[in-house]
C-alpha cells in the first residue's frame, strides 16, 4: 500500500471525537503530529491496536525544521574541514586564534573550529549558525562598495524578498514602533554607526552581522496620518561575501534577538 504524506489521511481512520486523550486538542491536531513524528497513531484511544499498527507502518513522516537545519550545518561543516584557515582568514577579515576563525558578528566574536564547529560566549542557534558558516566557504573578500541596494535586487534573492519584507522589516518595524528608545539603544550597543543618506529617514544605522556584510537600517518615524516605514538595505558587494538565504536568516536572527532582549527588559516584559 502507498505511504501516508497527508495528515487527512491519518484523520479519516480516527473517531474524531476531539476527546484530548491524545494530548492534543483535535483529532486533526493529532493526525499532523503524527505525521510530524512527535505522536504515535497507537496514542489514540479509539484506534483498535491492528489499524494503528497498519497506520504506522505506512507513515512517511516529514522531516522538521530543526531537521534541515541540521543537515544543512553538516554539509557545510564537511566542506568548512577542507579549507586552509591561514589562507582564508584575510578574505573573511577574520583572525586566527588557537587555530580557529574568529569572526565579528554585531560586536561578539564566533569562533570556528576546523571542523566546522561553532564556539561562542553567546547563545547558539541556526540564525547565526548556518549564515556564519556560508561566509567561511563563499566569501569572496568582495571589498564594500558603499552603494545601499535593496535585498531583492541581490542575486537569488528573488525567491526569498517577500519573506525578507514580511519577516524581517515588517516585524523590526513593528518592534521600533513599540519601543523606539529601546530598539535604538540596543542598536548602538552592538555597535551601530550613524549614516548620512539621502532619503529623509529619522534614523539611518550601519550594523555589521559579518565583516563584509553591513546591513544598512533605515526608520522613518510615524508623522500625522503617516505610517512609520523602515526597511533594511544591503552593500552592493553582499551577494558576493554570502548567499541571500543566509542574509535572510540573519535579518531574522537580529530580530528574534531583539524580541528576547525586550521581553527581558522591558517594563512590562511584553513586545507589544
Amino acid at each position: 500500500m502507498p505511504g501516508i504524506k497527508n495528515p487527512l489521511e491519518i484523520y479519516a481512520a480516527l473517531a474524531k471525537t476531539n476527546c484530548g486523550q491524545c494530548g492534543v486538542p483535535s483529532c486533526m491536531a493529532f493526525a499532523a503530529a503524527v505525521l510530524q513524528g512527535q505522536k504515535k497513531v497507537s496514542a489514540c484511544p479509539y484506534l483498535e491496536p491492528a489499524v494503528a499498527a497498519q497506520l504506522s507502518r505506512r507513515i512517511v513522516q516529514r522531516r522538521t525544521l530543526e531537521d534541515e537545519q541540521l543537515q544543512a550545518i553538516s554539509q557545510l561543516q564537511q566542506e568548512v574541514a577542507g579549507l586552509d584557515f591561514s589562507s582564508v582568514a584575510l578574505r573573511l577579515e577574520a583572525r586566527l586564534v588557537e587555530g580557529n576563525l574568529a569572526i565579528n558578528c554585531l560586536g561578539k566574536d564566533f569562533l570556528i573550529t576546523p571542523s566546522g564547529e561553532m564556539i561562542s560566549d553567546c547563545h547558539l542557534n541556526h540564525w547565526i549558525y548556518i549564515p556564519l558558516l556560508h561566509y567561511v566557504i563563499r566569501c569572496q573578500g568582495k571589498e564594500l562598495q558603499g552603494e545601499w541596494v535593496p535585498y531583492a535586487t541581490l542575486p537569488g534573492a528573488t525567491e526569498w524578498s517577500q519573506y525578507f519584507s514580511h519577516r524581517c522589516e515588517e516585524p523590526l518595524r513593528q518592534l521600533a514602533d513599540a519601543h523606539r528608545d529601546l530598539i535604538f539603544e540596543m542598536l548602538h550597543l552592538f555597535g551601530a554607526k550613524p549614516v548620512a543618506m539621502s532619503g529623509g529617514a529619522d534614523h539611518s544605522l550601519r550594523i555589521l552581522p559579518l565583516p563584509k556584510v553591513p546591513f544598512l537600517i533605515n526608520y522613518w518615524e510615524p508623522e500625522e496620518s503617516f505610517p512609520s516605514k523602515l526597511n533594511i538595505l544591503l552593500d552592493r558587494s553582499a551577494g558576493e561575501n554570502i548567499n541571500a538565504q543566509s542574509i535572510n536568516l540573519l535579518a531574522r536572527g537580529i530580530v528574534e534577538m531583539f524580541r528576547q532582549l525586550i521581553i527581558r527588559h522591558s517594563r512590562d516584559g511584553k513586545l507589544f
